[in-house]
């Protein structure tokens, strides 16, 4: 006897669904949707209990890859060329544009409260090493100086 069977399809994340769970995740962020195409996240974390708290800026558009950044006078080294994991840096607004993950580990199909928020933190633990040794200890592939690849996605 044939049965039909029907395989589960994963469906991409709805905005209004990762906005959700970023609120649910990080309540003192602020989450926001435009044009029903854009979600924007602000908020503050803390890599370590021992560690400054940072403010995070997070830009998804849809088809895009997700664009995150670090704000704000705590950030240090802005000057060294070795500054690691970046994809830009603004030293005029104290910003810096992290390299998070490779091409392709982030879809639509993933919650941005259970892997961009969560890379972002540990990129602060790292960074902070870094900071306090002059080596990344974080691994992974560092990208190129104005190399911008993964901004458009694919599998979106």
């Amino acid at each position: 006897m044939a049965r039909n069977k029907r395989y589960l399809k994963t469906k991409k994340i709805q905005l209004i669904q990762q906005a959700a769970a970023l609120r649910s995740a990080y309540p003192e962020g602020e989450c926001d949707i435009e044009k029903r195409k854009k979600l924007l996240w602000d908020g503050k974390v803390r890599p370590t209990p021992i560690s400054q708290e940072y403010t995070v800026s997070l830009t998804w558009e849809l088809g895009w890859a997700p664009k995150v950044w670090i704000i704000g006078d705590k950030l240090q080294k802005l000057d060294d060329s070795n500054f690691p994991h970046i994809f830009e840096i603004d030293k005029a607004k104290k910003m810096v544009r992290l390299c998070l993950y490779r091409y392709q580990e982030f879809s639509s199909y993933k919650y941005l409260s259970k892997t961009i928020i969560p890379w972002t933190i540990e990129w602060l633990y790292f960074y902070e090493i870094w900071l306090a040794t002059g080596e990344w200890c974080g691994g992974g592939d560092h990208p190129k100086a104005g190399d911008k690849k993964d901004d458009k996605m694919s599998n979106i």
